[in-house]
């Protein structure tokens, strides 16, 4: 069974008296974006998690060089994104942080993001608000509602060999297609009737954090949306928004994210031509970054941002 949310201890918020931030990372691929991201956290004022997917070409000797840059790092899941095991990563990481605490604030992002502002303007941006986007699943198309009508019965392959993975493929359609025929529609996934959908990165309160890891609903809820597609893109923005944390939470993720098919991604790799958006933009972090595309991006946000003007430099 998996250890997130089951057997927890007893958590609550415990901070120095420095505030800080904890920074949770999922990580599987461009090792220099994600050495140069940490590099760029203060790590004065951010605490940094790091999950790196197990088919990840990262290697030991890379996670020891971000554990010497203070990361603490780990590589339990063969993380595939949209399904459970990213979701599992997320959440041994934010029950990790918890745990150690020391911290009053937690961020969700990727490898492949970087921060745009200094930790003052950190801490003054966040207070005590959960800053996630979202949308209510009843007020989208089939197509999406169907992630969560439709049971995915056969998740469980997803967590294993490139084997297994392409067994899920060859049973999960056929078994779509029946539950449609069937009209074998659920109403509701766990105890929640109203879901809510957005993107996995996001910000929040450590004392949400413990809510959420310490809630028994929320563990039902863990177990229940194991059947769904697309897992981490509800349990969030669903368990806050019915919790009774609601009126704390704003809908606006605060990333900078182009979702067009540019640079050969979707979302898009940003490059020089972004800088001026985001620096119009209310984002603490941009995404999704390149080490090759985005370097000369990095560079400017450097310069502009933290006042490093030499090409490359990074914080030490």
């Amino acid at each position: 069974m998996h250890r997130a949310l089951y057997n927890c201890p007893s958590l609550r918020v415990v901070c120095g008296p420095k505030p800080m931030h904890a920074v949770l990372i999922t990580a599987y691929k461009d090792y220099a974006s994600l050495e140069r991201l940490v590099r760029r956290l203060d790590r004065d004022f951010f605490k940094i998690y790091v999950h790196v997917d197990r088919r990840s070409a990262i290697h030991r000797s890379q996670m020891e060089e971000l554990e010497r840059l203070g990361a603490s790092v780990t590589k339990d899941y063969h993380v595939r994104w949209g399904t459970m095991t990213h979701l599992y990563a997320m959440i041994d990481l934010l029950r990790q942080a918890m745990a150690v605490g020391g911290v009053d604030y937690v961020h969700l992002i990727s490898g492949q993001d970087y921060p745009l502002c200094d930790p003052a303007e950190f801490e003054r941006r966040c207070g005590g608000r959960i800053f996630m986007n979202y949308a209510c699943v009843d007020d989208d198309s089939d197509y999406i509602k169907d992630r969560y009508r439709l049971r995915n019965l056969f998740y469980f392959l997803q967590f294993g060999s490139g084997v297994s993975n392409r067994l899920y493929y060859l049973f999960d359609a056929p078994s779509r297609w029946l539950q449609r025929r069937m009209g074998l529609f659920r109403k509701r996934v766990g105890s929640f009737e109203t879901l809510y959908k957005g993107t996995a990165w996001m910000s929040f309160p450590a004392s949400a954090a413990v809510d959420l890891l310490g809630d028994e609903v929320a563990r039902q809820f863990l177990k229940a949306v194991r059947t769904t597609y697309l897992p981490e893109e509800i349990f969030f923005q669903t368990y806050f928004l019915n919790s009774r944390l609601r009126g704390s939470v704003v809908n606006e993720d605060l990333r900078y994210i182009d979702w067009s098919n540019r640079n050969g991604s979707i979302p898009a790799f940003l490059d020089e031509s972004d800088l001026e958006p985001i620096l119009r933009s209310n984002a603490l972090f941009a995404r999704k970054m390149s080490s090759d595309i985005s370097a000369e991006l990095l560079d400017q946000i450097d310069a502009l941002c933290f006042h490093r003007a030499v090409k490359g430099e990074a914080a030490e």
